[in-house]
């Protein structure tokens, strides 16, 4: 009201938003006439902070290495290679680079990204050692979505690679769902024990092996340097997923 845009609302609206705020208006009367002027129903307040000892004393945005988005790596590049960083050399715009100039985008358009489950916990191999834990997940998976199996031939539960740009592929269950869209793949990150499509059983000492086994998505993962955390980039990046022949 104070602000002049009340007559733009609906007679029901101003019924229903009278004494609301934008978070207890139920019509949504408010939020699409403050929108409809340009704000934000809440707030619009800029944050401005300058940190002197980051890589950028105010944050911007820069693409990941192995972006599928073409476009946004040329807008938004990585940082510069680093000769010394913590006594090693770490690179960021040659590997950035390189996905550009071999149009790696184009060969590997899905991105990758991996993560938890309920079932089981870190690399796995305690909980995938326990019987009733590992009877619930019994195969590692990667969840692709519909149309993207379906451009690919692939039905659910079928045996697919999850190939990545260094060369290195894994073996898992495709879970077809809508949970992930056409351009994203998830796989967890609990199993080991296979290398590559091969089960490795027979390497552990008789009697050490989990109950269940499967590929590391880590296999499939890429280089990549956090230099603000200093953690290595292994939850996410670019795969091609093809049906298993």
């Amino acid at each position: 009201k104070k602000l002049g845009w009340w007559s733009q609302l609906t007679e029901e609206e101003q019924k229903a938003a009278e004494g609301k705020n934008w978070k207890t208006d139920l019509s949504g009367g408010i939020q699409r006439v403050v929108m409809k002027n340009g704000c934000h129903p809440f707030g619009n307040a800029k944050a401005r902070a300058v940190v002197w000892n980051f890589p950028d004393p105010i944050p911007v945005h820069r693409e990941a290495l192995y972006s599928t988005n073409e476009p946004m790596m040329r807008k938004y590049p990585t940082s510069a290679d680093k000769k010394n960083f913590w006594r090693l050399p770490t690179l960021f715009k040659t590997v950035q680079d390189q996905n550009l100039n071999q149009k790696l985008y184009e060969k590997f358009p899905i991105i990758l990204t991996s993560g938890r489950l309920v079932e089981y916990e870190g690399g796995g191999d305690e909980t995938r050692s326990n019987p009733w834990l590992a009877e619930l997940q019994q195969e590692n998976f990667v969840e692709i979505n519909p149309k993207a199996a379906e451009a690919r031939g692939i039905k659910n539960w079928d045996y697919v690679w999850v190939k990545s740009p260094t060369g290195a592929k894994i073996k898992v269950r495709a879970l077809v769902t809508e949970r992930v869209d056409q351009g994203t793949a998830f796989v967890p990150f609990h199993f080991a024990g296979w290398w590559q499509g091969n089960d490795l059983r027979k390497y552990y000492p008789e009697g050490a092996a989990p109950v269940v086994l499967g590929e590391a998505v880590n296999t499939a993962t890429t280089y990549g340097y956090d230099q603000v955390t200093m953690m290595q980039e292994t939850k996410t990046t670019m795969c091609q997923i093809e049906k298993f022949a």
